[in-house]
């Protein structure tokens, strides 16, 4: 082996070798987020909570109720604050009786005030509808008209109002009656007096004095049938149908008023001539 050959243990000599140990190695700098998106993220983040607020406040409602005058509001989306709120005619404002008021107001969410205002305007209905002397047929149909259109009514709620607005038919029906019943006791007035004088060309009264007071009995059958008070529906002032109608004769007329006196048949007889007495 030459002198210029190194030897075989320096090949393999561990001179000039470093173990790395990462202690040198260069720490590259965190990456920051620059100022401007933190900004930006801000921003979001409060858009996005005013935005969920909005939204909770436009999904609230309030039933105000002011001197009997009742009305709907809704919150505003953006911005804050609330304002009058009819999409229907189920949500515009009306007016309460004295004696019915809810039973619940101020605040509340949609399925609560369609709640509250259906039960309101069933209670108008059978408030009018139940009142034969002053009850308003036409508020009571109103109020069933305006359930019906309320945005959360049930199947069976529309059944509710539809047989209410069969009662509402039904009391127009007996407005009718009783105005008929009015103009049938003027007739049987009528045709009692026309009884009493007889008539020449007209015969039969007293029959038409029995069909009327038979209808004014079918009448007041019915009325008990329905749970009506007959009062109510036959007008107490009129004449009683069950009354005997009584033959009374016509006053004699007074004679010292040749102008209007009728002359007496007997008088006429004896003043004949040839005539026996």
């Amino acid at each position: 082996m030459s002198d210029d050959q190194s030897p075989v243990d320096d090949l393999f000599g561990d001179e000039g070798l470093r173990i790395e140990d990462g202690s040198d190695e260069r720490r590259l700098p965190r990456k920051t987020i620059p100022l401007k998106g933190w900004m930006v993220g801000t921003t979001l983040l409060v858009v996005a909570l005013v935005w969920w607020w909005s939204s909770i406040r436009h999904n609230q409602f309030y039933l105000v109720v002011e001197d009997r005058s009742v009305s709907v509001k809704r919150g505003y989306f953006f911005p804050f604050g609330e304002g009058d709120w009819a999409p229907n005619r189920a949500y515009e404002s009306f007016q309460l009786p004295p004696d019915i008021k809810p039973v619940k107001d101020g605040k509340m969410s949609a399925k609560e005030l369609d709640k509250t205002l259906k039960k309101l305007f069933m209670d108008v209905a059978q408030r009018e509808l139940n009142d034969l002397k002053q009850g308003r047929i036409d508020v009571a149909e109103d109020m069933l008209l305006r359930g019906q259109k309320l945005r959360s009514t049930s199947v069976s709620d529309d059944r509710v109002l539809l047989r209410l607005l069969g009662d509402v038919a039904f009391r127009r029906g007996l407005t009718e009656v009783r105005g008929l019943q009015a103009r049938f006791d003027e007739a049987l007035a009528q045709f009692r007096l026309a009884h009493r004088r007889g008539g020449n060309v007209f015969n039969g009264a007293q029959k038409w004095v029995k069909a009327i007071s038979k209808l004014r009995l079918e009448f007041k059958r019915l009325s008990l049938e329905s749970g009506i008070d007959p009062d109510l529906l036959l007008n107490s002032a009129q004449l009683d149908p069950q009354k005997p109608v009584k033959n009374t004769p016509l006053p004699v007329p007074n004679q010292s008023k040749k102008s209007e006196s009728t002359p007496n048949p007997k008088a006429i007889k004896k003043a004949e001539p040839g005539e026996k007495q």
